[in-house]
């Protein structure tokens, strides 16, 4: 507790503008540790300027008190100057040093109040020379650690005025109840005044008063209004109701579209955000950014989509063809992660995406008959530059070079939802005529999102304050109260709408390095520093120990440490980690939880710029943070909101504000596929762009009905696991994780949660994805409870069946089919086969009757004998058979992948006859 002198008013005066020194405050020095013999004997006495290096102890007196009447002083020193047996860390947070004088007592006072006097010396009481007499004093109590429920504010009561309430009907809450509450006491104060002649002054301001209190009455009714979700009709009501239950309203989230450009030079870069335009009639390809073209197309409502990052384009990306090692009917399957590429394409790496089309439609060979439904976008993980030796005997003239060929992957989230023609022969009826390239791979392909971005938009100026709260102590005090100014409330709105709301694409800059030299040092020495340790891990790099790769150049690297991919861009002097994580089917998918809005603000305060960044909200901002949140109403207005100096940072008075923004929201971005025409830059190595996929993602704001729906709900979400069920539960809303089962087991001290997971496509639960499990459910973790991650217990199945073949059908043709059935792969149409790890999970039976219903539905199969159905490896069980279904544990899978490499696996038996 501080003790200040008690004129505040002079004390400040005096400091600002006298030349004369004084006391400002005094602090008692208490640790609050019991049995401590230093509590309450040190004071740090604040002097106004600097402390005379005259005054000794002699030049201070403590007294006062009631049981403790004399309070002697051992020694005073000033605090940079404290003598040699005393802790330095004494005066630590006392700045400047030279204006805090130390004072050690021998004792400490009583609970009374004391004064401690500064005076020119033994004898004489009058202050020292150059010292305000006002302020050569301050009370003070040593017991600044026991507690009070009293305030030590002093007031000087008046005596309180009988009151005397006048007769008023409280109920008038309109204009016309008004005008006769005024005039009705107007009637009893003025009996004299009975005018009603509405030219009359009087009556004039009556009514003007009147309508001013309707307006108020109806903001009052609004206020209760916007009060409860139920009734709310504001946006931002609705909003605010909802996160108060923790519940966030999404404001919708702009579209994405894989774009691909056209170029005709090699290395030709298109910084992000760039615009690209929808379709407009009698428009060129390429516009000016700045002319009538533009301005017209906008005006003709041309849709402005903005890339998201710089690229760089080659013209040999335009369109690459497959190959098929001179397989003439050659597809790319449902479920596909790699194919081969005819040629070499040095420039193309990890993190590229390519879109796979097809052409022309496999049956007839006509362009018009491709299936424009099957364009697929993929994110690429690995490039490698192969050859085939034998490729130049595919050649139309064959000779016996090797051909160059390029080997791609690319992630599991982006493996093929059909089959992918590459190359085949036409039907009959239009020739049996070979394609050997019904489709093909385009690059160049650049991420757009949906919105146009205005800057430089004039906000305004903070205003000054106009407004003083009232005093609120209920006791009158001859003493006038101090005025406290209510702070301004600055609440721009912006000019155009709606604002955009979208993904966070990018990751934010890694301060501390300048160069991408430097993060690729530390990868591979493994030197980690604290901030890049947790700025890898955000963007989802994994931090294992192996040798990186690096690939490109111009400001754009690939990393890959052999098992995560990533990469490094350099802007503007800071460097960027850009995830490889995200595949291109989940970048452009719905998210509008997770899309912020697209704006920053630039402030200019007495010369000081200052860059203000949205928030969803400022309950986690600290008092110094220049951030601000954004609150949309129905129609599409945005209005700002900033902090009040606790949570967030309020602006200063005078303090301007302009907006950088983008406008463009909503599911109007989800555009068609070959919508986007146009591209506008000032470079004429661009000359056009398209879209050969759609626009996805798009998603319009949450409707008020939507809202009072779901908001009460919310907190019915379990976001912590309890219960076996819980983890579960959390575990499997990893997109990866088909099912998951959690076992409580008590391991010596404290409990295991041993998680057994079931990833999607039968994939292994090795140490990397062990590592990636734990990571999503520590946030939901009970503290007290280690977690422990493995893969299920697989149950191999033997199974022997005969079956009859008919008569106009080839066995090895009815084999071929049952082998394919009865597998963990894909049949032809693109389904997954009978034993497909996504068609069985945790203790989930085999019937029987599910196994002839398969083999029955092949052509060609007369009639099926299933002769041997149990467990591989395990004795002869007629149970199975008997009981018509094959029973598997809690934290068993039934699988039967009939690969010969891995009996252990499961086995298929057949033994067929009849057919030909």
């Amino acid at each position: 507790m501080k003790y200040y002198c008690c004129d505040q008013r002079r004390r400040e005066v005096v400091k600002l503008n006298g030349t004369l020194n004084g006391l400002e405050y005094l602090e008692v020095h208490d640790s609050g540790i019991s049995g401590d013999s230093t509590r309450q004997l040190t004071l740090f006495v604040k002097f106004l300027r600097v402390v005379p290096a005259t005054l000794g102890k002699d030049n201070f007196r403590i007294e006062g008190g009631e049981r403790i009447k004399s309070v002697d002083i051992e020694w005073v020193a000033i605090a940079n100057a404290l003598p040699a047996s005393e802790p330095p860390g004494l005066v630590d947070g006392l700045v400047p040093l030279d204006k805090f004088m130390v004072i050690r007592t021998k004792i400490y006072g009583d609970f009374s109040l004391y004064t401690l006097r500064l005076l020119s010396g033994p004898g004489n009481d009058t202050p020292p020379a150059g010292f305000d007499p006002r302020l050569s004093e301050i009370e003070f109590s040593f017991k600044v650690q026991c507690e009070s429920d009293f305030d030590c504010a002093s007031v000087t009561p008046c005596p309180t005025p009988p009151a005397t309430n006048p007769r008023l009907d409280y109920l008038a809450k309109d204009y016309a109840s008004f005008r006769r509450l005024m005039l009705d006491r107007m009637s009893v104060l003025m009996p004299d005044w009975n005018s009603r002649n509405a030219a009359d002054i009087g009556v004039t301001l009556v009514e003007m008063l009147a309508y001013v209190g309707d307006q108020l009455s109806y903001q009052q009714d609004a206020v209760a209004t916007e009060a409860y979700l139920a009734t709310a009709r504001k946006r931002i009501s609705l909003r605010r109701h909802a996160r108060l239950v923790d519940y966030r309203v999404h404001e919708g989230c702009n579209a994405r579209v894989w774009v691909q450009l056209f170029v005709n030079d090699d290395g030709v870069n298109i910084p992000r955000g760039t615009p690209l335009l929808t379709r407009v009639p009698n428009t060129p390809e390429r516009i000016a950014p700045s002319g009538d073209q533009l301005r017209d197309a906008l005006a003709n409502g041309a849709l402005v989509f903005e890339t998201v990052e710089d690229t760089l384009l080659y013209q040999d990306h335009e369109r690459i063809s497959f190959y098929s090692w001179g397989e003439r009917e050659c597809c790319l399957p449902k479920g596909a992660t790699c194919a081969t590429l005819n040629g070499h394409y040095p420039n193309l790496k990890a993190g590229d995406v390519l879109v796979f089309a097809e052409e022309f439609g496999p049956r007839t060979g006509f362009a018009t008959d491709a299936d424009r439904a099957h364009r697929w976008a993929v994110r690429l993980t690995d490039v490698r530059l192969n050859s085939d030796p034998c490729g130049g005997l595919f050649l139309p003239v064959p000779n016996n070079n090797p051909l160059d060929v390029t080997e791609i992957r690319w992630a599991e989230q982006d493996a093929l939802p059909f089959p992918l023609c590459l190359s085949t022969i036409t039907d009959l009826d239009h020739g049996a005529t070979y394609l050997g390239e019904v489709s093909a791979a385009y690059g160049n392909i650049v991420l757009a999102d949906h919105g146009r971005t205005l800057t430089g938009e004039d906000l305004g100026a903070v205003s000054a304050s106009q407004l003083t709260l009232t005093s609120q102590s209920d006791v009158l005090s001859c003493k006038r109260p101090l005025l406290q100014a209510v702070p301004p409330r600055f609440r721009p709105r912006l000019a155009e709408r709606p604002l955009t709301h979208a993904l966070l694409l990018t990751a934010p800059p890694l301060f501390g390095f300048t160069t991408t030299a430097a993060i690729i040092t530390a990868l591979q020495t493994r030197s980690f520093t604290p901030a890049l340790h947790d700025a890898l891990q955000a963007q989802g790099v994994l931090l294992q120990a192996g040798p990186v790769v690096v690939q490109g150049g111009d400001g754009m690297w690939s990393v890959s440490d052999g098992v995560s991919a990533y990469r490094l861009r350099l802007d503007s002097g800071q460097v960027q980690v850009l995830p490889l994580a995200d595949a291109a089917a989940l970048i452009t998918a719905a998210e509008p939880q997770r899309a912020r809005p697209a704006i920053s603000l630039a402030s200019n305060f007495q010369g000081t710029p200052d860059t203000w960044l949205p928030r969803p909200d400022l309950l986690a901002s600290d008092a110094e943070a220049s951030e601000f949140v954004v609150e949309s109403e129905h129609d599409g207005s945005a209005l700002l909101r900033f902090g009040d100096d606790y949570h967030g940072k309020r602006p200063d008075v005078s303090t301007t504000f302009s907006a950088s923004y983008r406008v463009g929201n909503g599911v109007a971005g989800n555009i068609g596929l070959e919508s986007i025409a146009h591209i506008v830059s000032n470079d004429a190595r661009l000359l056009r762009a398209s879209n050969p996929l759609p626009a996805r993602g798009g998603s319009d704001p949450e409707k008020a009905e939507d809202i009072r729906r779901d908001a009460p709900e919310a907190f019915r979400t379990q976001e912590r696991a309890v219960t076996p069920a819980d983890y579960a539960e959390v575990t499997e809303r990893h997109p990866s994780v088909q099912r998951a089962a959690a076992t409580f087991r008590w391991t010596g001290s404290w409990y295991t949660v041993f998680l057994t997971v079931d990833r999607k496509g039968g994939g292994e639960v090795d140490a990397i994805y062990e590592q990636t499990i734990r990571d999503h459910v520590e946030r939901y973790r009970m503290a007290g409870y280690d977690l422990e991650v493995n893969g299920p217990s697989y149950v191999p199945l033997l199974l022997e069946m005969t079956v009859c073949v008919k008569p106009d059908y080839f066995r090895a043709d009815v084999r071929a089919a049952l082998i394919r059935v009865f597998s963990r792969g894909w049949l032809v149409d693109g389904t997954p086969a009978l034993f497909h790890p996504d068609n069985f999970s945790f203790g989930q039976a085999v019937y029987l009757s599910a196994l002839y219903e398969a083999a029955q539905a092949i052509q060609g199969v007369a009639s099926v004998v299933i002769n041997t159905f149990q467990r591989l490896r395990a004795p002869p069980d007629p149970k199975p058979m008997d009981d018509g279904v094959l029973t598997v544990g809690r934290l068993e899978i039934a699988r039967l992948d009939n690969d010969p490499n891995f009996p252990e696996r499961g086995v298929l038996k057949l033994s067929i006859g009849g057919g030909k």
